[in-house]
């Protein structure tokens, strides 16, 4: 039989490239989103509460006569 004649038993290459191309999309999406998430958050957001002045004599009220723990 002749070599031009005979078909090609291989899968077209199309079939080989989109799986590739998710699966490598899929780890830089995973990869980003890690980092996102892996992040510590920044110094201004642990500050701690900010209190106004009525609240925070509202909570005075409430402590007074309480010992410390």
């Amino acid at each position: 039989m002749d070599d031009r004649q005979r078909r090609r038993r291989t899968a077209p290459k199309r079939t080989l490239i989109g799986p590739l191309v998710m699966l490598a999309s899929g780890a830089v999406v995973g990869g980003v989103l890690w980092h996102v998430l892996m992040l510590e958050p920044s110094p201004a957001a642990r500050a701690g509460e900010q209190l106004t002045q009525h609240d925070r004599q509202a909570l005075d009220g409430l402590f007074v006569g309480h010992p410390a723990r």
